[in-house]
């Protein structure tokens, strides 16, 4: 929460406008010659647009007047420069706000946990909140998604100079500044997969792995004293990891690879262990306590190096160096910890307990994974993989199979022949080999992958597998047979099968399928050997594209209900985790407020969800962001468990409405989403096929990478980016007007006001797609207007863009903005102020790039709006 906006003026707004000052004065080339120029340019694009004149016209109109010249040869090298600057200008905005971040938000306010452990303790619940942690937690996951145009470097200059900022050092300011205009902004190369694991790695070390600690410590608050008692409580927090794992849609991650991230997750951990305990060797120097940490200090050593494996029964490995043995597992340096901890509390004061204290949540936190590597793939590649494999199998059956033709096969087909398939395990051998090289094979592999990691990393090292667009109960058990064939399975598998439910119709159909899975005695004694526990996983992103804004989050929180519901009846506990990317259109916005507003109907002991890209260094940048943050996730749903009152959330009354107003949301969407230049405007109009050409990420833009564009195969980051763009975020609120506008006519108003005000999510709801629409700007593009072909498609999103606005302003009954606080929105502003002449210019390079070129003008115009991409992503924030 926002102490107050005042604050954040002074600290924030005013602040970034005095080094703002400080960086126009350097001493670079690009700032001497186009610094000056650059705030007249903002102010004559904002000036023109507002009269209706058009990018084209103000770029050349602009530089006609100040430089002489309008035409491009002349005026490329001042573009390239103003868009240098402005990015320069976002980092430093960046760095200004992270800094003052302690002193504008109320850190111990409104969804912190020391508010939540403050009532606790008022309302005398202790023992009920002690036992609510005890089945509790929160896991972020890290995901490599294309949507950060940071290199490491800058990523590390906005750490630095928020620090410079917050401690006031000048000198130091002004060097980093320095720093910064000299430092490349853009990738020479796209990144790897392996690049993309070392980039994320970061946010581990220096944001993840100190701060974990202080949020131990602060769930507990006071009603925990003694720091034993603390240890003995397991963190609530959990780090999921995709780099490495994610093999949907990108051929450059392998079963190789896989194992290479998971090696450098746990050799990086062990590292951080260790640089802990010699910092921890000089102070604990009481006699017994010192022979102790040095003896630890010696194994850990001897755990990093590697290590000869010696079979110790079982299936267990004991490794043994000439020098002494090593840790096999987390636990058994833990335990060792552990008794250095009692130790000095009861014979040394306790002193120095508190550094040995945050030591054993770390390990307690991390293990020897650091982050639990998560492994997904598409279901057509598993179903492609098992045709292959039915073959090498059914000569093995005492029957014939269920099927001839497994491609043609029904679901229940599939399934039948997957029992058929059950008797024969465990095989005596893999079949791995069996396969021909290629994509089949490796994801087999990957399996085999998995089972290397859980023996070096501990279980949680990776223990998930997540299948995109889960269709159908074949989906789910195919994994299940795979697991098998890889010789990871022999009794209970250390492996959760994770359905992943995108489209509208998947989200709907997604009840039935799991209760067909429940009643499936193959996957139930699957389940019963992975604690009656099922993970769900529900995409944001492809919902959106396929039903729209309304539809998407209201039939999330409908599956949700009722697969909650299902769950229960089978006696299973159902955990969701949420793909979610940056802005509202994607699952993003006020994240912990929809967590809030899910109540006791919607299963929410685990909190679950994806970080990736620029919301990464926007909500995990700092360790005071990131504590903040973490704190508001992990309250959201002690809240829910503990004051919310028991029955549903939203009435019966309630729920027709938002059904009723789901179904004109959703029309009004797919009559757009089915208008003949709906991907024309998206190919010929919008920078859709410069995302491709960036060096931000190693996943194509489109599932089936050199095809041609579908809706199907388009991914969603490039989608809602293109849009983000235009500022024009269409999928952020399409459809919310007209919907809200017919509710309206309807009678509806008072009924929908009433539920506004009660119900934090459909207020939630409206609150992020009004955050969507303070960031357009359809002044940019008022030139389409008159356009032969797509002018009367613009007049659609625009008139949408209105319509929506208005109905807000009804719903609100005129009241404050509903998308943010007063600081929020000033944020917002002074953000898109800053990258007006880069949106300008990009519009520029693509009317350009419309008409004819010689093929030297045609290639720079492309590399200008490549370079207009990141500035606008960068400040957003959340753009995708």
């Amino acid at each position: 929460m926002i102490r107050n906006h005042s604050a954040f003026h002074e600290k924030v707004t005013l602040k970034y406008r005095v080094y703002n000052g400080l960086f126009m004065g350097l001493p670079f080339a690009e700032v001497e010659s186009s610094g000056m120029l650059l705030p007249l340019f903002e102010s004559f694009c904002r000036e023109r647009l507002a009269e209706g004149m058009p990018p084209r016209r103000i770029v050349e109109g602009f530089f006609a007047a100040h430089a002489g010249s309008g035409k491009f040869p002349q005026i490329v090298d001042r573009l390239f420069h103003f868009l240098r600057l402005v990015e320069r200008q976002v980092v430093l905005f960046d760095a200004v706000e992270d800094a003052a971040f302690p002193a504008v938000r109320d850190l111990n306010g409104p969804g912190t946990l020391k508010e939540t452990v403050d009532r606790v303790e008022s309302e005398g619940r202790a023992a009920e909140y002690l036992a609510l942690l005890e089945d509790y937690r929160i896991r972020v996951v890290l995901t490599a998604h294309p949507t950060q145009f940071y290199p490491d470097a800058v990523l590390s200059i906005i750490t630095d100079l928020a620090q410079a900022l917050q401690e006031d050092n000048l000198t130091r300011i002004y060097e980093i500044l320095l720093q910064m205009g000299g430092t490349r902004f853009k990738n020479a190369e796209k990144p790897s997969p392996l690049d993309e694991a070392r980039s994320l790695l970061w946010y581990l070390e220096h944001i993840f792995y100190p701060v974990a600690p202080q949020v131990h410590r602060r769930v507990l608050g006071n009603l925990v004293t003694d720091p034993r008692e603390r240890v003995r409580i397991a963190p609530r927090v959990e780090l999921g990891f995709w780099p490495g794992g994610d093999r949907d849609g990108n051929p450059f991650v392998t079963s190789d690879l896989t194992l290479e991230i998971g090696a450098l997750l746990r050799r990086t951990i062990l590292s951080l262990y260790l640089n802990d305990l010699r910092a921890l060797a000089p102070r604990l120097t009481f006699a017994g306590v010192a022979e102790m940490v040095q003896e630890i200090r010696q194994r850990l050593e001897r755990t990093i190096l590697p290590a000869s494996p010696v079979p110790a029964g079982e299936g267990d490995l004991l490794c043994v160096e000439a020098d002494g043995p090593i840790y096999r597992n987390a636990d058994e340096f833990a335990a060792d910890l552990d008794a250095v901890l009692n130790r000095i509390t009861s014979r040394h004061h306790g002193l120095y307990a508190e550094h040995v204290e945050q030591l054993l949540v770390k390990v307690r936190t991390f293990g020897f994974h650091f982050a639990s590597m998560d492994i997904r793939q598409d279901s057509s590649v598993h179903r492609r993989l098992v045709s292959e494999i039915v073959p090498i199998l059914s000569p093995m059956l005492d029957a014939a199979p269920a099927t001839a033709d497994y491609d043609a096969a029904s679901d229940e087909e599939r399934c039948l022949l997957v029992h058929q398939l059950a008797t024969l395990f465990p095989l005596k051998a893999g079949i791995t080999a069996a396969l021909p090289e290629g994509i089949s094979r490796d994801t087999l592999r990957s399996l085999e992958a998995a089972a290397e990691i859980q023996r070096l990393n501990g279980e949680r090292g990776v223990h998930r597998y997540i299948i995109s667009h889960s269709m159908t109960a074949a989906d789910v058990l195919e994994v299940w047979l795979l697991a098998q064939c890889a010789g990871t399975g022999g009794g209970a598998l250390k492996l959760d099968i994770v359905p992943l439910f995108e489209s509208i119709v998947d989200l709907q159909n997604a009840p039935r399928i799991m209760d067909r899975l429940y009643r499936d005695p193959i996957y139930r004694e699957h389940l019963a050997n992975r604690g009656d526990t099922q993970t769900i996983m529900v995409g944001f992103s492809d919902g959106t594209k396929d039903g729209g804004y309304v539809t998407a989050n209201w039939e999330i929180f409908r599956a949700k209900q009722r697969l909650t519901q299902v769950a229960r009846n089978a006696g299973i506990r159902v955990v969701f985790f949420d793909g979610r990317g940056g802005p509202p259109a994607r699952g993003g916005g006020n994240t912990h407020l929809y967590y809030r507003a899910l109540g006791r109907e919607i299963e929410s002991r685990e909190i679950q969800l994806t970080i990736q890209g620029q919301t990464i260094s926007s909500k995990f940048g700092t360790e005071d962001v990131a504590r903040y943050n973490l704190e508001q996730l992990i309250s959201a749903g002690i809240e829910n468990a503990l004051f919310t009152a028991d029955g549903p959330q939203l009435a019966p009354e309630d729920v027709a409405l938002l059904d009723h107003l789901s179904d004109r949301c959703r029309a009004a969407y797919m009559e757009l989403r089915r208008h003949p230049d709906f991907l024309p405007y998206l190919e010929q109009v919008t920078p859709l096929r410069f995302y491709g050409l960036t060096n931000i990420g190693s996943r194509p833009t489109s599932r089936n990478a050199g095809a041609p564009i579908t809706l199907d195969n388009l991914r969603a980051i490039p989608f809602v980016g293109a849009w983000s763009q235009m500022k024009q975020n269409v999928p952020g609120y399409f459809g919310f007007g007209s919907g809200l506008e017919e509710l309206f006519a309807e009678g509806e108003e008072e009924r929908l006001r009433g539920l506004f005000d009660r119900s934090l999510f459909f207020r939630t709801m409206v609150e992020n797609a009004m955050q969507s629409l303070s960031k357009t700007n359809f002044d940019l593009t008022g030139f389409l207007e008159s356009h032969p072909r797509f002018g009367s498609f613009w007049c659609r999103l625009r008139d949408e863009a209105n319509r929506t606005g208005a109905a807000f302003a009804r719903l609100s009954e005129g009241g404050l903005h509903p998308a943010a606080n007063p600081s929020a929105l000033e944020s917002i502003r002074t953000r898109e102020q800053m990258i007006l002449p880069v949106v300008v210019i990009q519009q520029y390079a693509l009317a350009m790039l419309r008409e004819k070129q010689p093929a030297e003008i045609a290639a720079v115009l492309e590399k200008l709006v490549i370079k207009s991409l990141a500035p606008s992503v960068n400040a957003s924030r959340n753009a995708v």
